[in-house]
């Protein structure tokens, strides 16, 4: 049991089985990348374009804070987040031969509102730590705002972590709001190692496919829900909450 635990939980395994369900089923894979790319691009940019013009002016810090929070969270909580749920639980329909197109719009109906509140929070604390960061970097000059800037800094990489798990609570398990939070916050936690390790696999990926915008276009959405299933799969095997999802009455 050990064994098989640990071989769920090693990286290249999951990367390798992430590649062959993705060779596997080309034609959804290729679809659920683009859409997922299409939603996730203007928050990019949204985010770099208030970057931008805080760079060019750092002595209105809170402007930068309400520029983000009013575009960024709603966005991010009625459409970029809830899409990125449904895109997660069509995937694992795929990767388990059951996909459908209308897959997407079950998953986004059983899952929007719980969605739209889990990101809403997510967002806006990540926002948050962003703006406070750069502000200690780029506004403040005292010595103690640097200190401070770097334990930002760890704040902010800490709360990224949980992109990875969020849809997996969300889809695969029956949870409120402090549910999600609560268990996404002990299991980055209790498996920073194997998260770090994971981040960085995709950062990595992320920055290989953009030399080829094909490949990152076509491949690099439905790579990032395959292993993000299957990472939450293999970790969850060794605590007692069910991976599988929950039956609802009538189904």
């Amino acid at each position: 049991m050990k064994i098989q635990i640990a071989e769920e939980r090693n990286l290249f395994l999951i990367l390798k089985r992430s590649i062959i369900d993705i060779y596997n089923h080309l034609g959804y894979s290729i679809l659920i990348s683009i859409l997922w790319l299409l939603f996730a691009y203007p928050f990019g940019v949204l985010i770099n374009t208030g970057l931008t013009i805080f760079m060019e002016n750092t002595n209105f810090p809170l402007g930068l804070l309400f520029f983000l929070m009013l575009l960024g969270v709603p966005y991010t909580a009625f459409i970029l987040g809830p899409v990125h749920t449904a895109l997660f639980y069509q995937m694992n329909q795929v990767i388990n031969n059951e996909g459908q197109i209308r897959g997407f719009w079950e998953g986004l109906r059983k899952h929007y509102w719980l969605s739209v509140r889990v990101y809403a929070l997510y967002t806006a604390m990540i926002i948050f730590c962003l703006v406070d960061l750069v502000i200690c970097f780029f506004t403040l000059k005292a010595l103690g705002m640097k200190i401070l800037g770097f334990f930002l800094l760890y704040l902010l990489l800490f709360l990224v972590f949980w992109f990875l798990y969020l849809p997996g609570f969300i889809v695969f398990q029956k949870n409120t709001l402090k549910k999600v939070l609560h268990k996404t916050f002990v299991l980055v936690l209790d498996n920073i190692w194997l998260t770090i390790g994971a981040l960085l696999l995709l950062v990595v990926i992320g920055v290989l496919f953009t030399l080829i915008t094909p490949l990152l276009v076509s491949f690099y959405g439905s790579l990032l829900l395959v292993l993000m299933v299957h990472l939450f799969n293999g970790i969850m095997m060794k605590y007692p909450d069910p991976v599988a999802p929950v039956q609802e009455e009538g189904e």
